[in-house]
């Protein structure tokens, strides 16, 4: 779907982005994220499009808690350096999505910033996997052994982001025009909650 709105705020979009960052998390410990279909990405660029920088730590923190317990308690392995990157993308998504996403916002916004997480992601974390785990030797025909190894994980979260993110937006874009903002409060509300009037048009 083609879309373009002014903001991506309101009380028609409160709960939603808690629910996806919830869901994402328990996806992956039901599921153990099977190669990478989960579009965590997705869910906190529209969370940081959606909720103010001050509640940021909260999807962060229920992240890094879903990836130690997965790391140290299912896998039994010890935290890495590694795992300080896949935080700190968390960040950049979460920042990503305020910053690009968080005030006019069409669909070329939303697929170029899920691209920009998952191909940096790729990038960085298969760099770290190279020079700490010592699986690789440390030339260049090994760090292009490296990344060749995890294009198949690549493909499938590039896929899984790019659609889960044009479908999370354009799942808030249809709630803003379904369930407007005038509707969640009564005549004598003052409003101090109230969506901006939204501009709907296509690009």
């Amino acid at each position: 779907m083609i879309f373009t709105i002014k903001r991506l705020s309101g009380k028609q979009l409160v709960v939603l982005p808690y629910i996806l960052i919830a869901g994402a998390a328990v996806l992956r410990l039901s599921l153990i994220c099977p190669n990478n279909l989960i579009p965590v990405f997705s869910c906190l660029l529209f969370f940081g499009a959606c909720r103010p920088r001050r509640e940021f730590g909260i999807p962060l923190l229920a992240l890094v808690a879903v990836d130690i317990f997965l790391t140290t308690h299912q896998y039994g392995f010890a935290l890495t350096a590694g795992h300080a990157v896949t935080w700190t993308w968390y960040l950049v998504a979460l920042f990503l999505g305020g910053t690009v996403l968080g005030g006019s916002i069409s669909s070329s916004q939303v697929l170029g910033s899920s691209l920009f997480a998952s191909i940096s992601f790729f990038v960085v974390s298969n760099f770290t996997v190279w020079a700490e785990w010592g699986m690789y030797p440390r030339t260049p025909g090994g760090l292009a052994a490296c990344y060749s190894a995890a294009l198949p994980f690549f493909r499938n979260s590039i896929i899984s982001e790019a659609i889960g993110s044009v479908m999370i937006f354009t799942l808030g874009h249809a709630i803003q025009r379904i369930i407007p903002a005038a509707r969640l409060h009564g005549p004598n509300d003052p409003g101090e909650f109230s969506l901006e009037e939204e501009e709907y048009g296509t690009v």
